[in-house]
């Protein structure tokens, strides 16, 4: 059973409306948006995990278009600096909560809570079009797991570099894609699939894992504005985790995964306060 916090995390995860612009240079957005939608998503318990979880919930649907702070696809984005070659802000991820319970591999052992992963993205452009953008992201982020809320417990960091394309069509339709690594430290490996002593079983001995390559993904989605006020989203994402550092770890069970998710959102209220053209990085998530 999902806790409050957890369903609201959740909900703020799966987020899943888009910012359209015209191609009207003099068009002008709303500031801020607020809505709602239903989203359903099923995805594995964690990397590695032979089980998944399937959810449908309600979710708040959330746009800020402001000069350094943006609600966005990849999350909460803080820029730091702008060129016409490259950025660098304060990028924001998170993983879902596992209830071990429900999990055969971590029966009996604590559960895997609601974590942030946060930290500086360095962003080089290679195409930086008002309808088209590629870029290669290198991330660094520090993951903080919601131990005891609102108190945050380091749990290690993650290299993420990430590859990632996307194409507005018109004023109605974006698609995107990526492909990206993930390198992370002995601490962040071992929230994930170190087994200390005290919940060893004959089946499942301690386990300490080592810092070193995680894995490789790649994910598409597809945003589609119905009419003013109504979005609809799909994604998809697959990654593999043959040759992984903590692959020798009892709670590593398969080698690769996927996930993918729906949603539909309708927008409630709009700000009297307006800003330029949105451009195709400000997709909402």
């Amino acid at each position: 059973m999902l806790r409050p916090l957890q369903v609201l995390f959740l909900s703020f995860m799966l987020v899943s409306g888009s910012v359209f612009a015209d191609n009207d240079d003099n068009e002008r957005l709303p500031k801020w948006e607020i809505g709602a939608g239903l989203a359903t998503l099923h995805l594995p318990d964690y990397p590695g995990a032979d089980q998944s979880q399937s959810y449908t919930l309600p979710f708040p649907y959330i746009i800020y278009r402001g000069s350094r702070l943006k609600a966005g696809r990849d999350g909460l984005r803080g820029l730091l600096f702008e060129s016409k070659r490259w950025d660098l802000d304060i990028s924001a991820g998170g993983s879902l909560p596992v209830n071990s319970e429900d999990n055969r591999a971590r029966e009996g052992m604590n559960d895997l809570n609601v974590s942030l992963e946060l930290g500086p993205s360095l962003r080089l452009k290679f195409i930086d079009t008002p309808d088209q953008k590629l870029q290669l992201r290198f991330n660094m982020r520090a993951l903080l797991a919601a131990d005891d809320f609102p108190a945050l417990d380091y749990e290690g960091w993650l290299f993420n570099p990430e590859l990632r394309w996307r194409r507005h069509y018109d004023d109605r339709v974006i698609l995107g894609a990526g492909i990206q690594l993930r390198y992370g430290d002995k601490t962040y490996h071992n929230y994930f699939y170190g087994v200390a002593p005290q919940f060893a079983t004959a089946n499942r001995p301690a386990y300490q894992a080592e810092r070193g390559y995680n894995s490789v993904g790649i994910n598409g989605f597809a945003a589609l504005k119905l009419d003013r006020n109504w979005r609809a989203t799909a994604s998809v994402g697959y990654y593999d985790l043959h040759d992984a550092a903590f692959d020798d770890s009892p709670l590593f069970r398969k080698n690769s995964g996927a996930y993918f998710g729906i949603s539909l959102s309708r927008i409630l209220w709009r700000s009297e306060t307006t800003v330029g053209p949105a451009r195709i990085d400000d997709i909402a998530l």
